[in-house]
């Protein structure tokens, strides 16, 4: 899979709801309502730049994020603010499904990095990855 060369919120958010369809279909899901929670997650021996930084203390702060659950919309605005520039990675699971909701917990990188440098290109929808 060719890796991703532009991001921007509308990309961003198309390739999250594949990644979340792709569960929905794996998983057989039937949901009309999405939530989201978003998880972040200090990667121990890396280091962070300014923009890392911005993201670990005020986007993606304890007091921000936690408990807390996101609609895509909001989720994307989030997790977007500094686009092109998105987390190095997501890794997206089911975190709870019930009657018509579906919840769904997003672990992602507090580094931002460019389109090219996005893990998970082979998904077809950078930085996702189903676990």
């Amino acid at each position: 899979m060719e890796r991703a060369t532009q991001m921007d919120k509308v990309i961003f958010r198309t390739h999250l709801l594949h990644a979340l369809e792709e569960i929905q279909r794996r998983d057989q899901l039937q949901y009309e309502e999405i939530y989201l929670l978003i998880d972040p997650v200090h990667e121990p021996g890396t280091s962070l730049n300014g923009a890392d930084e911005m993201m670990r203390l005020v986007v993606l702060a304890p007091d921000n994020v936690a408990h807390r659950q996101f609609t895509v919309d909001e989720a994307v605005n989030l997790l977007c603010w500094h686009a092109p520039l998105v987390p190095l990675w997501i890794d997206v699971s089911l975190a709870a499904s019930e009657q018509k909701k579906a919840v769904f917990q997003l672990r992602c990188s507090l580094r931002l990095r460019k389109p090219t440098q996005l893990f998970h290109a082979e998904t077809g929808h950078a930085p996702f990855r189903i676990v």
